[in-house]
């Protein structure tokens, strides 16, 4: 079927491809090392693109190569490239199922990061491992009458036409039951993800009345200054919440009780180290309403943050999801072309084929880096302070013990091998927040 395609068109084909890949190994390259090198990317969706990224990799391996052997059949280069593609161009399909799952987990089973993370090994085997038997089983079948199962496939050596039916039996008919599994379970959580979304913006009309953090006392009527101990509790999760704060977004981590000691200064009216000095409105302490008020903010806010991850978790997955309706719908559209006319071809949709199915890695590394902004923008300024020597203003992480320059751009050692397993989930997520523990000098 080639021989339709004039040599400038299939010259073409062969630049765009290779192009292509050439942008998409940068892409998972960009994936890999951020991840591996910097824990400030360790959110769970991130690790799934991390380990998609390896077979983006091989794929683009194989569409490198682009036609050089589609006149070599039988040569090992050409049956190499009809297995890069058959076992990992669809396995990156089923890590978009594989995040629409985590969602589906996440909201009905109420997993929580590690449940999650427990759940990385079954994807793993899943997304190769189904693949992987048909990819290999295909190099050693042949027949007289059809010739072997690799072959010219136009764009490149795959399955030939004389094994058509398999094109779909294995790879195009498992992509879109994938494709149609995924659409499911996002209508199937999109009208708890409206109901969350429309409690977030409820709240946000009402959170600043009752911010958590607030100590301040505004009795106007007041010039003294008082030593008052506070002592507090974190507040549990409450049992109508989500509990997607492990999914990328902060919620409150439960700490031990702790005290807020602020006090008066008679020495020149400036506070003491360790207090803080504040309008009093009476010299009592806190009554047990007014704990039970600060508790239940807490806890409001606590789902606040945790149904905010539901809504930044999933649109993070829709995003994968859109990229893969983009790569798969005109290769698609050019089967069901090939199969309805049969030996004709259609210029346009081999060349949006062209396009589309070797960029899946530079899309993965492009809603990568656009959900995880604050990480990229602080490791490009580490490598420009690296490189030039000049230190950026201060940020405004800095002197917090959640400082994201803590993780970014640096080889694990040794001796903090487990702390860099321990992965942080929360804190990109986290920018602009203190955690009640500041509220000191």
């Amino acid at each position: 079927m080639a021989s339709e395609l004039t040599p400038g068109v299939l010259r073409a084909i062969t630049i765009i491809e290779r192009v292509g890949s050439v942008f998409s190994l940068l892409g998972c390259l960009f994936v890999i090392f951020t991840f591996t090198f910097s824990k400030a990317f360790h959110k769970p969706i991130n690790r799934l693109v991390f380990y998609a990224s390896f077979g983006n990799m091989m794929t683009n391996v194989g569409t490198l190569m682009s036609r050089s052997y589609v006149s070599e059949i039988d040569s090992f280069g050409c049956q190499f490239q009809g297995f890069l593609i058959q076992m990992f161009l669809p396995a990156d399909a089923f890590w978009t199922l594989a995040m629409a799952f985590n969602v589906y987990l996440t909201f009905y089973h109420k997993f929580d990061a590690a449940r999650l993370r427990s759940m990385e090994i079954y994807y793993l085997l899943l997304c190769y491992g189904i693949p992987f038997i048909p990819a290999i089983a295909y190099v050693f079948i042949k027949t007289e009458t059809a010739g072997r199962m690799y072959g010219n496939a136009t764009l490149w050596c795959w399955v030939s036409s004389g094994w058509d039916i398999f094109r779909i039996a294995t790879f195009y008919g498992p992509v879109w039951v994938v494709i149609l599994v995924t659409m499911f379970i996002y209508i199937r959580t999109g009208g708890e993800i409206y109901k969350k979304r429309k409690q977030l913006r409820e709240f946000g009309a009402s959170s600043s009345a009752h911010d958590p953090e607030s100590l301040t006392m505004d009795d106007p009527y007041s010039v003294k200054t008082t030593e008052v101990t506070v002592t507090s509790e974190s507040a549990e999760e409450s049992a109508h919440g989500i509990d997607l704060a492990p999914l990328g977004r902060y919620a409150p981590r439960p700490k031990p009780a702790y005290s807020v000691t602020i006090s008066s200064d008679k020495n020149n009216g400036r506070p003491q180290q360790g207090s803080i000095i504040l309008p009093a409105q009476s010299n009592v302490p806190p009554t047990p309403s007014t704990a039970r008020a600060q508790a239940k903010s807490q806890k409001r806010r606590a789902n606040y943050e945790a149904n905010n991850a539901a809504w930044s978790y999933s649109k993070c997955a829709l995003l994968f999801f859109t990229a893969l309706l983009v790569t798969w719908i005109p290769s698609s559209a050019n089967r069901v072309y090939s199969i309805i006319n049969t030996n004709k071809i259609s210029v346009a949709l081999e060349i949006m084929s062209a396009i589309v199915l070797p960029l899946q890695g530079f899309w993965n590394m492009f809603i990568y880096m656009a959900t995880s902004w604050e990480a990229v923008r602080i490791t490009f300024s580490d490598i420009k302070v690296r490189i030039t020597g000049r230190h950026t203003e201060p940020s405004r992480y800095s002197g917090d013990h959640n400082d994201k320059r803590n993780f970014a751009f640096r080889l694990p050692s040794r001796s903090s091998r487990k702390d860099l397993e321990s992965e942080s989930i929360t804190e990109l997520t986290n920018s602009g927040r203190t955690s009640n523990h500041d509220v000191k000098s």
